[in-house]
């Protein structure tokens, strides 16, 4: 037999062990990964925090939680989503080109802000941006960080703690800056303020909604359910507790961006995904 022939057979059959053998190494790594995610993803359920909401009541526009953590994993960073949003009064708007939509009041608010850009060491102004009468303000939703007595925002495995914060409502405002992210300012404001403000906005009655929220040592989210939710009368409810003890309830429209302030309250996007979301287009 040719020797060439017997040499281009051997070498097929060492190409074919081999690629046998990088197959099998494959599969049994492959066979490797996946008995040690089953590991970890055991090993992390074995840590992770179950918030059971015993008790819940409002102390004017302050909410009081009782919580009991019946996992295995200390929760961190415990939050309170707030989100409102306009119930009363809804106009049907029909245009000539669409079926019509649902129409939101407009809330705004009186503008103080003026912005002037300048040529750099000329004191010549080339941009003056003039101040219009008011800011369309938009609703949203963000978090607030509840403390217990001690100031602690956690809660081990296996205890029981009584939680207090001050509900705060997002509303959020059109930058006219050029190159900045976010393009919108936000702010957080008490109960009393955003109900003043509607009512200057003949808004009639608002929903609101408050969930409870956990992160683990990975700072994995964990959105352990509702807390809260009713509907407000602005003109009779002077306070939280007030239109949660008259208990009426209603549609839930849900929105989302916001803006960070780690202080008192942070953006529930950047809490819950690690970073902003975009703004909505038609905002």
């Amino acid at each position: 037999m040719d020797l060439n022939i017997i040499s281009n057979f051997a070498v097929a059959i060492g190409t074919l062990a081999l690629a046998y053998y990088a197959f099998e190494n494959i599969r049994n790594s492959d066979k490797h990964l996946k008995f040690l995610k089953k590991q970890t993803d055991l090993f992390l359920s074995q840590q992770q925090s179950d918030i059971q909401i015993k008790e819940c009541s409002f102390d004017g526009n302050k909410l009081i939680l009782t919580l009991y953590n019946s996992g295995n994993g200390e929760a961190y960073d415990i939050a309170v989503s707030s989100t409102f949003h306009v119930v009363k009064p809804l106009q049907w708007s029909k245009r000539w080109w669409s079926k019509g939509h649902l129409k939101i009041p407009v809330i705004s608010e009186m503008r103080t802000k003026k912005y002037i850009i300048e040529i750099e060491g000329s004191g010549n102004s080339i941009f003056n941006f003039k101040t219009k009468d008011k800011n369309i303000l938009n609703p949203g939703s963000l978090v607030v960080f509840p403390n217990d007595d001690e100031y602690s925002n956690s809660l081990p495995a296996g205890f029981k703690k009584i939680f207090r914060c001050e509900l705060l409502f997002y509303l959020k405002i059109k930058k006219e800056r050029f190159g900045e992210t976010p393009d919108y300012d936000a702010k957080g404001i008490p109960f009393d303020e955003l109900r003043t403000l509607l009512l200057n906005n003949n808004i009639e009655e608002i929903s609101v909604v408050f969930n409870l929220l956990s992160k683990d040592k990975l700072q994995n989210v964990k959105i352990h359910g509702r807390i809260s939710d009713f509907v407000i009368v602005l003109s009779n409810d002077e306070t939280l507790e007030i239109a949660n003890k008259r208990g009426k309830r209603g549609p839930y429209n849900l929105d989302k961006n916001e803006i960070k302030s780690r202080i008192k309250w942070e953006d529930y996007d950047l809490y819950v995904h690690g970073k902003y979301l975009e703004p909505d287009d038609d905002e």
